[in-house]
């Protein structure tokens, strides 16, 4: 009798058909490489949609940013004119005058996305028009908002400074000390244990 599993073939002993039938190797990577190309353009069609609303969030969280650049931009405007007009003052205005102009031509190709969208969406290359502008008008719009807060940065500074060296009018008089109360409405004075001084 011969010994278990000397007669029986194990699957290891036996050769790979598969890889020895070099047609059938050459078409199942065929196969492969096309379905990936085919699962890859799927996904770049499908991508359009999330890259059109990543374009709008970005310009919509810019413009508020934008806004409200030009809030304190205003309400430093507001403090200027109270202030004396001298050269520091003249000074000061040009700067916040920079940083109008900053936020203004920001805000005003912001509001152009919306618009752009659908005509980028019908060119050829929608998705190279959107990535190009995520990526050149994020830096420049990061830029231009590093730019006008430090302008007003500075502008306000410059008028908390003038405002502190009297530059600014007179806040309103403070009203009189209150009368000092009768000796009989006071409360008595202790010494140390807590007894009334007579």
């Amino acid at each position: 009798m011969a010994a278990r599993g000397a007669t029986t073939r194990r699957p290891f002993d036996e050769r790979r058909v598969l890889c020895d039938n070099r047609e059938t190797l050459h078409a199942q990577r065929l196969i492969a490489v096309l379905a990936v190309l085919a699962a890859s353009a799927c996904g770049r069609a499908n991508d359009l949609p999330r890259m059109q609303d990543e374009v709008l969030a970005a310009a919509v969280s810019y413009q508020g940013r934008f806004d409200e650049l030009k809030q304190r931009a205003d309400a430093v405007d507001a403090r200027l004119r109270a202030l004396p007009q001298d050269t520091g003052s003249a000074a000061a205005r040009h700067q916040l005058e920079l940083a109008r102009t900053t936020i203004e031509q920001d805000l005003g190709q912001l509001q152009q996305v919306p618009t752009l969208l659908p005509a980028w969406m019908r060119s050829e290359n929608p998705r190279e028009l959107m990535a190009g502008w995520l990526d050149t008008r994020r830096a420049e719009l990061d830029a231009g908002l590093t730019e006008a807060t430090s302008e007003i940065a500075a502008v306000e500074s410059w008028a908390a400074a003038a405002e502190q060296r009297g530059g600014a009018p007179a806040p309103p008089a403070a009203p009189p000390p209150a009368a000092e109360p009768a000796p009989d409405d006071r409360e008595p004075q202790t010494d140390g244990s807590g007894a009334p001084i007579r």
